[in-house]
């Protein structure tokens, strides 16, 4: 089970578009740099146009049958928006999409992870 928060859910899209995975739980994850140019630099985004570097979604779904994605209503810095696009190019339906309200950018460590991540491994 591959675990993604932030910057790290843009890496574990990526690693999940060429290689198989059990599942992934991303954790504010956001689908475009958001003008960043540290975010940018780090290669896992589209391009600005959304003419290069577009996600695989179809390669990410084959290669891993069990996607989660975790946000809150009151993320400061990722968009609700922005983690839909995610959540609709996966095609994660409502029970794997864990809207979590008051969580913020989860920056403390919750039961709510823990418990995502563990049913994972149950199932």
């Amino acid at each position: 089970v591959l675990v993604g928060h932030s910057s790290g859910a843009q890496a574990a899209l990526r690693y999940a578009e060429a290689n198989p995975l059990h599942a992934v739980v991303l954790v504010s994850a956001t689908y475009t740099d958001l003008g960043d140019e540290g975010e940018r630099a780090s290669g896992y985004y589209p391009s600005a146009d959304g003419t290069e570097n577009l996600y695989d979604f179809g390669a990410m779904r084959d290669n891993c049958p069990t996607w989660h994605q975790m946000h809150s209503d009151d993320d400061p810095f990722i968009p609700v928006a922005e983690a839909e696009r995610v959540r609709d190019g996966l095609g994660i339906g409502d029970g794997c999409y864990h809207f979590l309200p008051g969580r913020s950018h989860f920056f403390e460590y919750g039961d709510d992870i823990k418990e995502v991540v563990l049913s994972c491994l149950r199932g």
